[in-house]
């Protein structure tokens, strides 16, 4: 276990630093969402800025119109010139009825107020201003008189029901005398709207401050002072529950009046967590898979170990066992070799016993004990020439043994032909072997010895087929066969009984057919498969 530990560290470390990276990874990925974010709204604060700025030109055309009409009139305009100009002026713009042009005399006094539609809609004239303002503007007013400058003042809540900037200039004639100041103010909604202009305008809010703390809206001013207007902006800020930190702001400076602008997402724009939940989840199920397959590959190293352990093991044993499996093979080959010897001593000591007789039948009998010890001694010289020590090649070892017979009786003339039908690959063990070279042995014999006849043509034919689960071995000879009245079943005759018995040790059946020739049919199984049945 402890020697396995350094891959263990070996993972925690690499998955840590993947760990650390992955992070990095996400925390990049969010920030640049979140920098996508914040410049969309940079994007939309800027376009809503730049659109206010166009309506800031607009107002200051008109005011700057105001202002020069009046200095370069002949006369300084009446309330009827001055309501015609205003009309003429306002035909392509948008503010209708939405401004209101005071004329204010030196003492403060209403000398007229106009709009495009209306003359002192609220019976202003001759009323004085000090009765409605402050001292602190009324000095304010006096110095303006005195300058050259267009100067915005804080918004205030109009008695015609709507909030308005209210600019003012020295009023001067002709001859650049002062003979007041004029007041025009302008509907704050027309500039505003400018920052609502756009086909995403229902993703942002905006908030206006005028000196950084009183809120502005298109509809009202919340200085504190009566709110003539009964309508309310829909998009005031306060509605939608906005933190303040997720405004940007921007100040615009109006005529020397100061405006702060901010802008956000009425909703709160949220990063997409899924895709870094699914990064940490994948990097949580591959660390668990790691740590499995690490797991799993610790223990398939050793039970490989082991195994190979086991098999070095193995291999010695198997070596050992070879050596004893050659020891035990060079025994059995000298067994063999050494069997076909004392066969081969017995056969020749057969052979030296048929000159000690005289009698034809003690020698042809001699000469048979031969051709079977023969048979014998052929499949042990055969067996201890193959490599597995157990299977004889069929073929060849029928073939040396009809050569051996035929050299037997050589003394015999005789025209002889063999015809042997096996194939070269059939093997068969050596008991089955020995109990088939008897048989053919005899068979064999029997046919030098009744068959063949001198100045003729004499042939032998042996096959062995594999019929289904069996063996089929056919004899035949030239010869005239069998008498009519010969019982294979009954007979007296040594070599016949020898056949039944050889037959019945390899589970087979022996059979005589006369058509289409004279032959001997045995069907037969090894005797290594009649032993495992």
């Amino acid at each position: 276990m402890f020697k396995n530990i350094k891959y263990y560290i070996s993972i925690v470390i690499i998955l840590s630093i993947s760990g650390f990276l992955l992070h990095n990874l996400v925390s990049s990925y969010e920030y640049a969402e979140q920098q996508k974010i914040d410049a969309q709204l940079s994007k939309a604060h800027n376009d809503a800025i730049t659109n206010a700025k166009a309506g800031i030109e607009v107002y200051a055309s008109l005011v700057s119109s105001l202002k020069s009409y009046a200095k370069n009139s002949t006369e300084f305009p009446s309330e009827v010139q001055m309501q015609h100009f205003l009309k003429d002026f306002l035909k392509e713009t948008q503010f209708n009825d939405s401004i209101l042009v005071n004329y204010i005399d030196i003492e403060h006094v209403f000398k007229y107020v106009i709009t495009p539609n209306e003359i002192d809609p609220n019976n202003l004239k001759g009323l004085s201003v000090k009765s409605i303002s402050s001292k602190k503007r009324i000095d304010e007013l006096n110095a303006l008189m005195q300058s050259q400058n267009i100067k915005l003042f804080t918004p205030i809540n109009l008695r015609e029901g709507w909030a308005g900037f209210p600019f003012n200039f020295s009023a001067r004639n002709n001859k650049n005398e002062i003979v007041g100041y004029m007041t025009p103010i302008l509907n704050v909604k027309y500039l505003l709207d400018f920052f609502y202009e756009g086909n995403d305008s229902d993703m942002y809010v905006h908030k206006f401050l005028v000196n950084d703390s009183i809120d502005l809206t298109r509809e009202a001013f919340y200085n504190g002072s009566e709110i003539f207007n009964t309508s309310r902006d829909a998009e005031y800020y306060k509605k939608f529950n906005i933190n303040e930190e997720n405004f940007i702001y921007t100040t615009i400076q109006l005529f020397g009046l100061k405006l702060k602008v901010g802008s956000t997402f009425k909703k709160p724009q949220t990063i997409n967590k899924n895709i870094s939940k699914f990064a940490y989840i994948w990097y949580g199920i591959i660390a668990f898979l790691i740590f499995v397959i690490l797991n799993q590959y610790l223990k398939n190293k050793s039970l490989n170990d082991n195994l190979q352990e086991a098999n070095e093991i193995v291999i010695t044993k198997n070596k050992e066992l070879q050596n004893n499996l050659t020891n035990i093979q060079t025994l059995i080959k000298e067994i063999h070799h050494r069997v076909k010897n004392n066969m081969q001593m017995i056969s020749g000591i057969l052979t030296l016993q048929e000159d000690e007789y005289e009698d034809k039948n003690i020698i042809n009998a001699l000469r048979d004990s031969q051709n079977r010890i023969k048979s014998m001694s052929l499949v042990h010289q055969k067996l201890y020439g193959t490599h597995t020590l157990k299977d004889v090649p069929t073929k060849e070892y029928v073939s040396q043994l009809i050569q051996f017979i035929e050299e037997t009786v050589s003394h015999q003339i005789f025209e002889f032909s063999k015809e042997i039908n096996i194939d070269e690959t059939l093997t068969f063990d050596g008991d089955t072997t020995a109990n088939l070279g008897l048989i053919i042995n005899e068979l064999t014999t029997n046919s030098f010895k009744y068959a063949f006849k001198e100045n003729q043509e004499n042939n032998i034919t042996i096959t062995i087929i594999k019929q289904n689960d069996r063996y089929k071995l056919t004899y035949s000879d030239n010869g005239e066969g069998l008498p009519a009245d010969f019982d294979i079943e009954a007979t007296d005759s040594l070599g016949m009984q020898l056949i039944h018995v050889l037959t019945d040790q390899l589970s087979g059946e022996l059979n005589y057919t006369r058509v289409p020739k004279n032959a001997f049919e045995i069907y037969f199984k090894q005797l290594e498969e009649s032993y495992s049945e």
